[in-house]
């Protein structure tokens, strides 16, 4: 195997593109956690300065009642003063000595003037009470002002240093990830000149690889069954180049690979060795069918689903369909008739089997059953190893005639049996290649 190969090559690719779309998320999200740390950043700052309006207007209130309560004090001394001079003035009336005639001195002007002192006193200290208990106010609320003022400030701080600290860590991630894509777009360049370097020596190698990068559109015309057979005409090598492929870019495909190999080199004895080989022929060897005919229709359209669930009557009945190709970059002309062709833009439903003639012979009920499931696509077809020539002329066209009338017309254009069960047990048996 090439020192490269041409899924480690797209895998590198799969690496880089990975790797950007994580640098636009985190970019996207930084941005928003920055505007996010901003925008409370704003917010703190504006209620700091509100805060300092408002004490500057609490000082302002209490340097005016402190004033107004200076003004009341000197009010009332000023009362009490007037109120000593008016008793004084009263006991003065009050002393001198009674008349020729037997009357005593009118104090009445004096005695007035006494209780009016007393009442401006009084109404004096009432008012010096209420400006004592409006400065007591004004007081605590221009301490409540100051710690108002001091928590706002701590989140102005805390909050600038969220800020500083968001733009620091997307920074720094973001360097971290740019980096890596950087390394990434590096090694992928290497990868790709060595790639070059190996198909340039290896003509069975760049066949392959012009067969998995296939482009019908480039090619135009339509693709016919003809066209299909060469795609499904894989030589031993290519088929063994397509495990590689398989084995490099697709996890399930790698798992079962691995499996099979530790039980092969766990077997002991030729009895467990063809456990473990029939277990290959059923598991694997179906699997691999179905991956070859994906790789080789894909390109054909612009989206593939695989194992895709249709319902099939009333009875809660489906059908899975094996390959569905939608948005077709080219025509496809199977044939004849409705069903056998898609314009640019339709799809194609198809079902793989993989067999030996009598075991495809023995699916014909159970195709036609899932040929249900195609019929939503402009095209379809069942697609089967070519296993299906082993056949008598009769039983192939009993099968072909099933299946045609069902909509989807039998087409033998997949590897033998024969030869798709060797290519999957040579690529686990190369497990021993390894081994000590």
């Amino acid at each position: 195997m090439a020192l490269v190969s041409i899924g480690q090559v797209e895998n590198l690719e799969d690496l880089v593109r990975d790797l950007q779309a994580v640098h636009e998320a985190l970019e996207s999200s930084c941005r928003a956690q920055i505007a996010l740390a901003e925008r409370t950043y704003e917010g703190a700052e504006n209620a700091s300065q509100l805060s300092e309006d408002l004490l500057d207007d609490a000082i302002q209130q209490e340097l005016s009642t402190s004033q107004a309560s200076e003004d009341a004090q000197r009010a009332v001394d000023t009362a009490y003063a007037s109120l000593d001079a008016a008793e004084a003035s009263l006991s003065s009336c009050a002393a001198q000595p009674v008349f020729e005639d037997g009357a005593s001195p009118d104090c009445s002007w004096e005695h007035d003037r006494t209780v009016e002192a007393r009442a401006e006193v009084d109404q004096a200290c009432n008012a010096l009470e209420q400006t004592r208990a409006d400065l007591e106010t004004a007081m605590e609320n221009r301490m409540a002002m100051e710690r108002r003022l001091e928590m706002t400030r701590q989140a102005t701080t805390m909050a600038a240093q969220a800020l500083a600290q968001a733009m620091q860590e997307c920074n720094t991630r973001l360097l971290s990830v740019r980096q890596a894509i950087d390394r990434g777009i590096a090694r992928l360049s290497a990868a790709q000149q060595a790639l070059e370097a190996y198909l340039a020596t290896n003509p069975v190698a760049a066949d392959f690889y012009a067969w998995l990068k296939w482009d019908p559109v480039k090619q135009g015309g339509v693709v016919t069954p003809e066209v299909l057979r060469d795609r499904m005409n894989l030589s031993s090598e290519h088929r063994q180049m397509l495990q590689e492929y398989l084995y490099e870019r697709n996890p399930d495909y790698r798992a079962k690979v691995d499996r099979f190999r530790e039980q092969w080199v766990a077997a002991n004895g030729d009895v467990e060795r063809n456990g473990v080989v029939r277990k290959i022929r059923i598991e694997l060897c179906g699997e691999f069918g179905e991956q070859l005919a994906r790789h080789a229709l894909a390109p054909m359209g612009g989206r593939i689903e695989t194992q895709g669930r249709t319902f099939v009557g009333e009875n809660g009945r489906y059908t899975k369909t094996d390959l569905l190709i939608t948005d077709l970059r080219v025509p496809v002309v199977l044939g004849r008739g409705q069903g056998m062709g898609a314009q640019v833009g339709g799809s194609l439903a198809l079902e793989v089997k993989c067999g030996k003639a009598q075991y495809l012979y023995a699916q014909k009920a159970h195709m036609v059953f899932q040929a249900e499931g195609h019929k939503h696509a402009d095209a379809q077809f069942t697609l089967c190893s070519r296993d299906i020539q082993d056949l008598s002329p009769e039983k192939q066209k009993e099968l072909r005639d099933a299946l045609r009338e069902a909509g989807s017309p039998l087409i033998g254009m997949l590897p033998s049996k024969n030869e798709i069960d060797l290519s999957c047990l040579d690529f686990v048996r190369q497990s021993e290649e390894v081994q000590p």
